[in-house]
């Protein structure tokens, strides 16, 4: 495959990466029951997204830089690409370091739980995969972001046609903002 019919994929492909680490930050990671006596169990539940705001966040901007590729000259594409794989890295060391934070938060939901009476910590937790479904992601679009990197210089950019046209040099404009706001108080229309 050639780098220019890379284009197209990768740029998809970051933008799924990105709304993919989005998504399953948000599905729940990790769930127990709160049992107290002579109360009902009570299921609580922690998302990535409690655990880890920031990787959250960071999933969006993947998500912006993808659709910044688009909009971009190959200069900024290359810079664009850098700041995709340092974002990735980022919330994946999130993730991977601080999974901790994730257990801190299942607790902090059991305390704020109406049959939490002090020592009845959820003894059975169970994790889901949403966690490294978030880490493939994020592992994905650091990859595509070295792709956008190094592939950047030979992919088509929009053509010129998209451009604002060019001021003609010593040209002023017709009538200056005086004379339009004159216009609107004297009731005529500055436009015409």
């Amino acid at each position: 495959m050639t780098p220019r019919r890379l284009y197209a994929p990768v740029v998809l492909g970051t933008l799924a990466a990105g709304g993919l680490a989005f998504f399953a930050l948000g599905r729940t990671w990790v769930r127990g029951t709160v049992v107290a006596e002579g109360l009902s169990s009570e299921k609580v539940t922690a998302t990535g997204s409690d655990a880890h705001p920031l990787a959250s966040a960071l999933s969006l901007v993947i998500v912006a830089s993808a659709l910044a590729v688009l909009a971009a000259s190959r200069r900024v594409r290359r810079v664009v690409g850098v700041l995709t794989v340092i974002v990735a890295l980022v919330a994946l060391s999130f993730i991977v370091f601080a999974s901790g934070a994730v257990d801190d938060t299942l607790k902090a939901a059991v305390e704020k739980s109406p049959s939490f009476t002090g020592g009845n910590l959820p003894g059975d937790t169970t994790r889901t995969a949403w966690s490294w479904v978030a880490i493939a992601a994020f592992v994905l679009a650091a990859v595509l972001g070295a792709v956008t990197t190094r592939f950047a210089a030979v992919w088509p950019t929009m053509g010129s046609r998209y451009d604002a046209p060019p001021v003609r040099p010593g040209a002023q404009a017709e009538h200056d903002d005086n004379d339009m706001w004159k216009a609107l108080d004297e009731g005529r229309d500055p436009t015409q």
